[in-house]
């Protein structure tokens, strides 16, 4: 039990002894970098997909018509679903 508490005890100070820990798990004055921006996946990525994951996607980005693409239809339909439509 005490080598229990004893790990929670590390778990909970600080890495670095230069500063204390915040709540967020990181030192003050230190910056995260900056996230990400999701772009559209490019046509050959998606082609190496089954068409099972391509109509999942397709899906979850509300694609319509989906249930009736073919597997290189599902890639053109993702593929193009980053663009805005006028």
């Amino acid at each position: 039990m005490e080598a229990l508490r004893a790990s929670v005890e590390r778990a909970r100070s600080p890495k670095d002894t230069r500063g204390k820990a915040t709540a967020s798990g990181t030192t003050p004055g230190k910056r995260s970098p900056k996230k990400r921006i999701r772009s559209t996946p490019k046509a050959q990525d998606l082609a190496s997909l089954t068409k099972a994951d391509l109509y999942e996607r397709a899906a979850a980005a509300g694609i319509p018509g989906r249930s009736a693409m073919t597997h290189d239809q599902l890639v053109d339909a993702l593929a193009g679903s980053g663009r805005r439509r006028s």
